[in-house]
């Protein structure tokens, strides 16, 4: 019994789940739906209330965001005004090397989608 207790590695620090889900993820090669989740979740904080009532993560491809608006108004605006402020708000809160660029497109969603 002594002999084995000897033989034991000692265990490794804990390490947050959320980056043992993101590993395996990258692994999976889902990492990038892993992080639209994570938008997702943090949407009406990182674009704002108003912004996030009328959009949503779209898709996360090779570290661009594609960002789903609900009208063709909501569209022109971002598109125009609000593109770099999301950006910084996105790369503060994910880090730069996360999100390196956004798009805006109509929803094809929209029609069933609540605010």
């Amino acid at each position: 019994m002594a002999d084995r207790r000897r033989n034991l590695k000692p265990p490794r620090e804990a390490v947050p789940l959320q980056a043992v889900l993101a590993a395996v993820m990258k692994r999976l090669g889902l990492e990038d739906q892993h992080w639209l989740t994570v938008l997702a979740q943090e949407w009406p904080s990182i674009a704002g209330k108003a912004v996030a009532a009328h959009s949503r993560p779209g898709r996360v491809n090779d570290r661009h965001l594609v960002v789903f608006v609900d009208s063709s108004t909501w569209l022109n605006e971002l598109s125009r005004y609000g593109k770099g402020r999301l950006l910084r708000n996105l790369q503060e809160r994910l880090g730069p090397d996360r999100i390196a660029s956004v798009s805006f497109r109509l929803d094809p969603d929209a029609g069933g989608r609540a605010p």
